[in-house]
């Protein structure tokens, strides 16, 4: 007995999509201290059971959304081996040609055997059918994941990092941080992500507000991410 066109176009887009993301993360570039990256496993065993994969309804749209977001969180978490589950796509009109596409998904670094969520957002162009780079939210995504207590240490180590970066960028010696709200949320037993806000002071050159999230991998002791913003942005 066939089954219907319907299921059998499901079937075949998820199989479609399962081997897109291996082969993007074959292709995904390796930072130069990254290991190179594996194809990723299948469904894990620690999830539900999935009636079908997750879409928008257009595979296209699908398939482009999920090379970038893989391609950003590979790049991203400086691991030897990453394997993404993206589970929901919902897709929002921006304008006449331009879709933001966002959802949650999960990622397993290495040989661990807990997955992590993430929050992902994407612009995508109807026109070319391209997906331009994601805005990732990795941690505190899933019930289990949740805000802890902040670890002074780490909170140092990120203020020096980031005071060090800004004399670096603006060819100064004297660049300090006084960061009032700081926030800890765990990315499952491995990863820690620190968003914190404040003052970057630049003595006689004035002070902006700043705004910086990181990750910290507990397993590597690493910082995996360490991005900040300043002026009005960081508001």
């Amino acid at each position: 007995m066939h089954a219907p066109a319907s299921t059998t176009s499901r079937h075949t887009a998820a199989r479609a999509r399962a081997l897109l993301l291996a082969a993007c993360l074959g292709a995904v570039p390796v930072l130069a201290q990254s290991a190179p990256v594996a194809t990723p496993p299948g469904t894990p065993a620690t999830s539900e059971p999935r009636q079908g994969a997750a879409t928008s309804g257009d595979e296209t749209m699908d398939n482009a959304v999920a090379a970038v977001v893989v391609a950003a969180l590979s790049e991203q978490l400086n691991t030897a081996t990453i394997a993404v589950n993206i589970d929901s796509f919902d897709v929002a009109i921006a304008s006449v040609r331009d879709r933001t596409v966002s959802g949650t998904g999960r990622l397993r670094v290495g040989d661990d055997a807990e997955w992590i969520g993430f929050r992902y957002s994407v612009p995508y162009d109807t026109s070319f059918s391209s997906a331009g780079y994601p805005r990732l939210t990795i941690g505190g995504v899933a019930a289990s994941e949740r805000e802890v207590p902040n670890d002074a240490g780490l909170v140092q180590q990120l203020e020096d990092r980031v005071a060090v970066e800004l004399d670096r960028q603006f060819g100064a010696d004297s660049s300090r941080l006084q960061l009032d709200d700081i926030s800890t949320v765990q990315g499952g037993a491995r990863l820690l992500r620190i968003s914190a806000a404040g003052i970057a002071d630049f003595g006689r050159n004035g002070n902006t507000p700043v705004r910086i999230e990181a990750l910290y991998d507990q397993v590597a002791n690493a910082w995996q991410r360490v991005n900040y913003e300043l002026g009005v942005a960081a508001r």
